[in-house]
Parts: structure tokens; C-alpha cells; sequence
């Protein structure tokens, strides 16, 4: 059988297939050609996962603490009384709450801490470093630095929210490596830890991410850069076994601690709860984030005064963002009872602005109210009156005023001045002189009437302090009253009857001669109430030594 071949059909592939190669061939010419000239460029990388960026941001919150402890090596001497001790360097983490300079870490870490030093993410070191306060039971302590410039706070999760199993990394200083970051789960949540015969812990976070030591301080984060936990300790005969407290204890600890020490004098009257996506108050422009809601407003406070009610959102105070109750407090520091908080809320989807002003006092219409004369002042010391007592005299004398509670007296002892110099020498560590009532208008005309919290007084006098012992109940602790701090209350308790005026050195002394009375009562806690660089504050002190 014969094939006839199609000739012009062969001519046409052959052309095809030539045209075809020398396409290739030319691709291939300019495609090296362009890499030739492009030799010295990088290799385009594949775009870094959002949590690169998220632990770049967490560690600009981290600081490391460094510093020198002492121990004890042995003895010398014959009888071996003499300790011979080494030093050795203690280092640990801390984390950064405020940009204004306040860490908070382990009070281990700080505990017997010599030549102390902080060091930010950015290498400034601080030798400054100030101790605010510690919590021994939760081995908590608040640190503070001057910066050179504001710091990134740390970013607060809740730890309510943290689940088994859970991706998590601890970010520290171990063995001194600024910033290390090592990665786990969560092991068990809620889970019963006790440190040693002092410390011991409910519910504290078992995680697996490598913790060593000089990580104690720092934050154990979720995979949204989220603080859920502070690192605390390790189990030294096991591997792959730390705790981390929770960071809803941290902040309500280290709350606390900051409104008794440095916003001690801003008493507001709000109570507040934390609300999520899933709550159903939750407001529904919210941004993803935890919300600040009014839970409740003590009547007649400053805050109900200023027109806050349960149920409104907290959006800012004094321009700083509202997520917990550790921010309102650190937006409170640093204010007294002059000053005025700026607050902005949301009620049923309108925001609002309002001024929350911690004197909480309407002064009296026409004259300031004041003990005028000395034979008034020498009636109402003749015996000690309540607080409700004392308001109904003042009623009486001028009903058509509106008049602050004056606080009650105490009736004056009678004993030799020399005597009662003594005694509160001895007792609170001080030397005083009275300020009688014409001294007092003239130093501090605005302040005939001073609020704190429920109770409000119009001092009519005070006593000054002229030199401290460094020792007694006014020197006791972190209380350090001052030469020149000018004393005109004291309180013990909670009730107005226990809320005491100190016009003179005989009220002092008579206070002094009843302080193991007074221990007995409120867990030995009293309140001295004064005026120091023009400003009123109250300071808790202990009568129990």
C-alpha cells in the first residue's frame, strides 16, 4: 500500500519547531542578561509573620534589672562570730506599666538588691531607681525610673481568658541575654504552687517555655503580644516545668499598691468591671479590645458629682487610654486633692466629657467656715463630739449657709508642755510646733476647708514639724513625714467619729497617749491627715511597730 506524503505540511512543522526554539533561546538570553545585571541586589524575602513584629513591640516593654546581693561564705575568728561574705550579681526582669518610668517585677528580685540598675530595651541605664512599694505575699514589687523619654508600656491581656494549651513565650533576661524569647504552651492553668514556708500561690499559669534564671520579672505573652502572665520561678529538679502569676492578680496588686502610694489623695468614688467582645455590655463600636465600665458610684463621692454613672464606658482619664483599672490609677498619679481629673465616657452610644474634681466640697456661701475665736474653739474642746454633732452647731449658727462636716475634736490633755513634747517625741518620732488658727488662714487661705473621700474638715490650726527622730510611728516603713509638713487630722477607722482634728500639741500629745487604744482597732491602720508644699494628702501609717 503506498503513503502519499504531504510535503507542505512537513515544511510547516519544521518552521514551527525552529521558530519555537529560538523564542527559548531568547527568553533564556534575556533572562540571564537581567540577572547579570541585577548580581548585587538582595533576594526578594518572603514577607515575616505579624508575630515578628508583635515580639519587636512586646520587648520595647522589657527592661533588664542588674544589680549586687550579698551572702554569707563562713566564718572567721576562733568563736566563728565573725561572717565573712561574698557578692555575687543578681540580675532579673521587670516590665514597663507606665511610660512614665513604673516597673513592676518579682519582689524577689529587688529583695536585698545592692547598687541597683535598670536598663531599657534601647541600652539607657538608670541608677536612680526608686522602690515604691512591694507585696511580700504575692512577690510583687513597683519600681520607678526617670527616662529619658516616655517608655512603651506593656500591652495587658486577662489571664481569665487563657487556655489549655495555649501557644505562649516568655520574654526575659536569663543568665543576663537582654530580651531572649523562648517559646511553649500553656501546661495547666489555676494550678496550686507553693514556693516556700512564706509564699504559695492558688492559681498561677504552669507553662513549658523555658524559664531561667534572670527571667523572674518577666512577661509570659500570648501570640497577640498580650501580657498574660509574670514569670516567677522554675522547678530546679525538672525540665520544661515554670509558673508565671496571672495577670489579672498583677494588676489588681499592683493597682492597690500604686493608689496607696503615689494616688493616695485622689479618692473618686468608682468601682469598675473589665468587659470583652463577648460580654453583652460590651458597646457595639468597640474596637476588639477589653472595655472599662462604671460598675458602680459611691453616692455623694466626687465622681457622683461629676455626673458618672454605672454603666458608662471609661474611653480616657487625663488623655490616657482606658483598658483596666491599673490604668485609671496610673492616670491618677502624681494628683491630689487641688487637682482635677478630665475624664471621657460613652453613655448609650454618645461620648461625653466630664471633670472630676477631688476636693468633692462646696465651700461656704460668704466667709470660709472656721473655729473663729478662741472661746468658740476652747467650747467644743470642752468635750469630744462626733462628726454629726458638730455639723448640727454649725447648722444652727448659720442655717443658711452651706457648711462642710467639721471632723471631731479631741478633748485636750492638761499636762506640762515639756511633758507632752516628750511623749510624741518618743511616740511618732517628732518635734512640733502649733500653728493656731490666724497662722493657719494666713499660710493656707484656700484651704479652710479640705475633703478626703467622705470626710471633711476646717482646720483650725495644725501642728508643724520641726525635726524627726527617724524613728517612731511617723517614721515607720515608707510614711516619711517631713520638716515642714503641717498636721491637721487624724484618722482612725472608717467611721467620721474616728476622724480626729490636731490643732496643737496638747491633740498630738492626747493621740499619743492613746495609740495602743486606737491599734485595737481597724487592724492598727490610722491615716494622718496634713498639708505639705501648699497641698493637703493623707499618709497610712501602722500603730502596731
Amino acid at each position: 500500500m503506498t503513503m502519499l506524503v504531504d510535503w507542505n505540511k512537513c515544511v510547516r512543522r519544521v518552521v514551527l519547531t525552529v521558530f519555537l526554539s529560538f523564542l527559548t533561546f531568547a527568553q533564556t538570553f534575556c533572562v540571564r542578561a537581567l540577572g547579570s545585571d541585577k548580581a548585587n541586589e538582595r533576594w526578594t524575602r518572603a514577607p515575616r509573620s505579624s508575630f515578628v513584629n508583635v515580639v519587636k513591640e512586646t520587648c520595647k516593654s522589657v527592661v533588664s534589672i542588674q544589680g549586687e546581693k550579698q551572702y554569707e561564705v563562713g566564718r572567721l575568728g576562733e568563736s566563728g562570730s565573725d561572717s565573712q561574705f561574698d557578692v555575687y550579681n543578681g540580675m532579673g526582669t521587670g516590665v514597663v506599666i507606665d511610660e512614665r518610668g513604673y516597673i513592676v517585677t518579682n519582689y524577689h528580685v529587688v529583695n536585698g538588691l545592692l547598687k541597683l540598675e535598670v536598663v531599657t530595651s534601647d541600652g539607657d541605664r538608670y541608677r536612680d531607681v526608686e522602690l515604691i512599694r512591694n507585696d511580700v505575699d504575692t512577690d510583687l514589687a513597683v519600681l520607678k525610673i526617670k527616662p529619658k523619654r516616655p517608655l512603651q508600656k506593656i500591652l495587658m491581656g486577662r489571664s481569665k481568658r487563657v487556655e489549655l494549651a495555649e501557644e505562649v513565650y516568655a520574654i526575659g533576661n536569663p543568665f543576663g541575654y537582654h530580651c531572649s524569647i523562648s517559646r511553649g504552651i500553656v501546661s495547666s492553668i489555676d494550678r496550686p504552687l507553693e514556693v516556700n514556708d512564706r509564699l504559695s500561690y492558688d492559681n498561677v499559669i504552669q507553662t513549658d517555655a523555658a524559664i531561667n534564671p534572670g527571667n523572674s520579672g518577666g512577661p509570659l505573652i500570648n501570640v497577640d503580644g498580650e501580657m498574660i502572665g509574670l514569670n516567677a520561678a522554675m522547678r530546679e529538679d525538672a525540665e520544661g516545668i515554670a509558673f508565671a502569676i496571672p495577670v489579672d492578680l498583677v494588676c489588681d496588686v499592683v493597682e492597690r499598691m500604686l493608689r496607696q502610694s503615689t494616688a493616695k489623695m485622689t479618692h473618686h468614688g468608682l468601682k469598675f468591671r473589665i468587659v470583652d467582645s463577648d460580654d453583652p455590655d460590651y458597646p457595639k463600636d468597640g474596637d476588639g479590645y477589653d472595655c472599662l465600665i462604671v460598675d458602680s458610684v459611691d453616692a455623694k463621692s466626687p465622681a457622683a458629682a461629676a455626673g458618672v454613672k454605672p454603666g458608662d464606658v471609661l474611653i480616657s482619664s487625663n488623655g490616657y487610654k482606658m483598658r483596666n483599672s491599673l490604668d485609671f490609677t496610673c492616670s491618677l498619679i502624681g494628683m491630689g486633692l487641688s487637682d482635677v481629673a478630665e475624664l471621657e465616657y460613652e453613655r448609650d452610644g454618645t461620648e461625653k466629657t466630664t471633670s472630676i474634681a477631688f476636693s468633692g466640697l462646696t465651700r461656704a456661701k460668704g466667709r470660709d467656715f472656721e473655729l473663729a475665736d478662741a472661746s468658740e474653739k476652747k467650747k467644743r474642746y470642752a468635750s469630744a463630739r462626733t462628726v454629726d454633732s458638730v455639723a448640727e452647731e454649725a447648722a444652727d449658727s448659720d442655717a443658711d449657709e452651706e457648711t462642710p462636716v467639721v471632723a471631731a475634736s479631741i478633748p485636750p490633755a492638761k499636762p506640762k508642755k515639756n511633758r507632752a513634747e516628750e511623749t510624741v517625741w518618743k511616740v511618732f518620732g517628732v518635734e512640733v510646733k502649733t500653728v493656731n488658727s490666724r497662722e493657719y488662714r494666713e499660710d493656707y487661705p484656700n484651704l479652710q476647708a479640705v475633703a478626703i473621700g467622705d470626710f471633711n474638715f476646717a482646720p483650725g490650726g495644725g501642728v508643724m514639724i520641726t525635726n524627726t527622730s527617724g524613728k517612731g510611728l511617723f517614721n515607720e516603713g515608707d510614711v516619711g513625714l517631713q520638716e515642714g509638713d503641717l498636721i491637721f487630722g487624724f484618722g482612725v477607722g472608717s467611721k467620721k467619729e474616728g476622724q480626729l482634728s490636731v490643732a496643737s500639741l496638747d491633740n498630738l500629745y492626747y493621740i499619743a497617749q492613746h495609740v495602743d487604744e486606737f491599734s485595737s482597732r481597724d487592724g492598727g491602720k490610722a491615716r494622718v491627715y496634713l498639708i505639705r508644699s501648699g497641698k493637703p494628702y493623707f499618709l497610712e501609717i501602722n500603730l502596731i511597730p
